[in-house]
């Protein structure tokens, strides 16, 4: 079984393309994502590649500093240099599944959002009334 589930926040905003397959033409989105490492202060980045409709959702919704919660197949590349003929490999994640792992509200006040004030009350309330509500 070859699964990976990871949770991180992307370092750019995503590569957006089209590109022809056996099937026709599919879009293609890739981006870096920071992960943070278990039990200590230090992160990795892992290229993220997701096609079709999960392309479509990561143009929709994500940019740079989205945290997002995936699950996908880990893959290894090996790509040769023609000059040298040396190897080198390559990793990524295709993903399968994807989410936002924190509230759009927190990005929204971040970003100046803020919350309706208390509302003021335009007349006069009765003062035996006004001992008798709980909310006030």
């Amino acid at each position: 079984m070859n699964m990976i589930v990871l949770m991180g926040r992307l370092a750019r905003s995503p590569d957006i393309r089209q590109i022809s397959t056996q099937k026709g033409e599919t879009k293609v989105a890739r981006f870096p994502l920071v992960v943070k490492r278990n039990r200590t202060n230090k992160a990795f980045a892992v290229m993220i590649t997701a096609y079709g409709s999960n392309a479509d959702f990561v143009e929709k919704y994500l940019e740079q500093g989205t945290k997002i919660a995936l699950s996908g197949e880990l893959v290894i590349s090996q790509i040769k240099d023609e000059q040298t003929g040396t190897a080198s490999y390559y990793t990524e994640v295709i993903v399968d599944t994807m989410e936002f792992a924190e509230a759009k509200t927190k990005k929204e006040e971040s970003d100046g959002f803020k919350p309706v004030g208390k509302r003021q009350i335009p007349f006069d309330i009765p003062e035996e009334l006004e001992k008798e509500m709980p909310f006030r």
